[in-house]
């Protein structure tokens, strides 16, 4: 758990960053506001974008020194940068179907909302049959919750990174 050698929860998102919109970055936002001095680290190129990120968070009460970004890179170094995240925060209503199974193989758990459509449901189909379907909010209050709650127990978040890819190797995920 990268959490126990820095001090503060680091959350994740290495979706592609078209997925990320307003709505997701206000949830992110709600979490991130419950877990005292977390982090945020997103996947995304170079550009005004980043700046745009920051601001918002900013606004939310957020320092920009809590919002980190890595550019795209070969996935050697890609896989590498899973090392520095506790969990996940899946994008919505596009789930990051790809990003989500990299995630899990890596130890990384990721918390998500289950929508309506079927691209909004990936992240709780992985999920259920990784036998973790309560880390998938049926609102966005509950993903909020759910989050926040798993981000503030370091034990059950270590035990659960320590089982995953173990448990992702078991399932009909890799069947």
């Amino acid at each position: 758990l990268p959490a126990r050698d820095l001090g503060y929860i680091t959350f994740g998102n290495l979706n592609n960053f078209c997925k990320i919109n307003e709505p997701t970055l206000e949830l992110w936002a709600l979490i991130m506001k419950g877990v005292t001095r977390s982090r945020l680290l997103m996947l995304t190129g170079e550009g005004a974008h980043r700046q745009r990120t920051r601001d918002f968070f900013a606004r939310r009460g957020i320092s920009e020194d809590r919002i980190d970004f890595v550019p795209r890179m070969p996935a050697e170094k890609y896989y590498r940068v899973y090392h520095r995240i506790d969990l996940g925060l899946d994008s919505f209503p596009y789930n990051g179907p790809t990003t989500s199974l990299d995630s899990f193989f890596m130890g990384v758990p990721v918390a998500t909302i289950t929508g309506d459509t079927p691209v909004s449901r990936a992240g709780w189909c992985q999920l259920a049959n990784l036998g973790l379907p309560e880390l998938a909010g049926k609102s966005p209050s509950e993903f909020v919750r759910i989050a926040t709650e798993l981000a503030n127990d370091w034990n059950r978040l270590a035990a659960l990174r320590e089982g995953l890819r173990p448990r992702m190797q078991a399932s009909p995920l890799m069947d």
